[in-house]
């Protein structure tokens, strides 16, 4: 939604405005996420059963988050060069 109609027009002066303001919002989310994260990590440590699988929920928060980018970052290479 935040990068639809900007890619759509074409238009660097458009296009540009469009990239600031999602990355801006990518980037307060995904602070959102490692900080939740850290928060899970930090407060299980302590009382975490044997293993590693009580990790499990933070590392895929984070993964979980950042692979739709890849989607994104498809559509503004493909926005920037013109087909």
């Amino acid at each position: 939604m935040l990068l639809r109609g900007a890619l759509r027009s074409r238009d660097a002066g458009l296009i540009r405005p469009g990239i600031e303001r999602w990355l801006k919002v990518v980037i307060v989310w995904q602070a959102l996420v490692v900080v939740g994260s850290a928060t899970y990590v930090a407060v299980l440590a302590s009382a975490h059963t044997r293993g590693y699988a009580w990790v499990a929920p933070a590392v895929g928060a984070v993964f979980g988050t950042a692979v739709p980018l890849q989607f994104a970052v498809i559509a503004i290479l493909r926005a920037s060069r013109g087909s």
